[in-house]
């Protein structure tokens, strides 16, 4: 086919005749057998590697239609199939063990090559893990870092959402092929990721989402950042799996402190008892990546007028009520429940009990 040679064809049908069974791509693998070679193997030297007759047959078939058929299906789709050896592909990711052949993507394919920072963390996020997120992200999003999380209900989600709210980079890694993105009941965040962001799987096209893919996925979500900082993760999670995986890949772990009372913080708690690096603001996040944070100054400078007078009344460490905002400013509850608002999610205050107090950067 146009703009693919017979060895990438046979390298993504490499890929589709072996992935649903890794026993035997590891053999081949592990063997340091070329791809063009395993093609040119006769029907005993394949079943040595651990392929079943019905895979044996398709190999010595050499078909590349069903190739040419995921091709067509990814064009038509706008996704595009990335082997490991070209610019675009994860540049960390090429470093893990077993890292994929090839990568399925959708979206802007410059997100690919910048820094990024993995955020996992439970399903049931709380409120707090919002105030959290809201507190450390912004910043590392406007310093250029790409959020990469997995598109669930919770931590992730809420990651990926202040993001999209602060214009930056964020990149969705699927639990199947990229024709089944994951969890559908979240699919208008995931088409505004698609949309905004990228959305990589290495998973065929048509391979649906299952409960043992997920560990799977959860490899390539530390295996292309930098970083991974959990946040909110109780005692048995998914995230917890993840941060041991980024160890393994030799990546940092960062985690947020919680609750002890909380069971979606004993997780991460744990975690920071065995050693992983605890963040408690922007700055620790950007010093693991040796950015520079942004000024209090330019923070502010986006700032409409009724923002910046609602700020100035804030100016100390302690908590201010709407009612000495309402009484200060002459303006209606409405007005200034939605000013605060504005600054919560700008992070310049944060909502405590009976008010707001300011953060202070820096």
């Amino acid at each position: 086919m146009a703009d693919f040679n017979e060895e990438q064809l046979r390298r993504i049908s490499f890929h589709l005749l072996t992935f649903q069974n890794p026993k035997a791509r590891q053999h081949v693998l592990r063997n340091r057998v070329k791809i063009a070679d395993f093609f040119r193997m006769d029907a005993r030297e394949l079943e040595s590697t651990g392929l079943f007759p019905d895979e044996v047959q398709a190999v010595r078939e050499r078909n590349w239609a069903a190739a040419e058929r995921e091709i067509t299906r990814a064009r038509k789709n706008g996704i595009a199939i990335i082997f490991s050896d070209e610019a675009d592909y994860p540049p960390l990711l090429g470093e893990i063990y077993d890292p994929p052949e090839l990568v399925y993507y959708l979206g802007d394919r410059e997100l690919l090559r910048r820094d990024k920072l993995a955020v996992v963390g439970s399903r049931r996020g709380t409120a707090y893990g919002q105030s959290a997120l809201n507190r450390v992200l912004p910043e590392c999003c406007r310093a250029g870092l790409v959020i990469v999380s997995g598109m669930a209900f919770g931590i992730d989600s809420m990651a990926h959402r202040v993001a999209l709210r602060e214009n930056g980079g964020t990149i969705g890694v699927n639990a199947g092929g990229l024709l089944h993105l994951t969890p559908p009941g979240n699919a208008g965040l995931i088409r505004r990721i698609g949309e905004r962001g990228g959305i990589i799987s290495e998973f065929p096209l048509d391979m649906t989402p299952r409960p043992y893919l997920f560990p799977v996925r959860n490899r390539i979500i530390s295996g292309m950042s930098r970083a991974v900082l959990i946040v909110e993760a109780a005692m048995r999670s998914g995230s917890l799996i993840t941060a041991r995986l980024a160890l393994d890949q030799n990546r940092e772990v960062l985690a947020i402190p919680g609750n002890i009372d909380s069971p979606v913080s004993q997780g991460t708690n744990r975690l920071l008892q065995q050693g992983a690096k605890p963040v408690i603001a922007a700055s620790d996040l950007l010093d693991e990546f040796g950015l520079p944070a942004a000024s209090q100054s330019w923070i502010e400078a986006v700032l409409t007028a009724k923002e910046r007078r609602v700020l100035d009344l804030c100016g100390g460490n302690e908590v201010i009520s709407i009612d000495f905002l309402v009484e200060k400013l002459e303006l209606s509850i409405a007005e200034i429940i939605s000013l605060m608002m504005g600054l919560v999610l700008k992070n310049l205050v944060i909502e405590e009990a009976g008010g707001y107090r300011r953060i202070h950067h820096g």
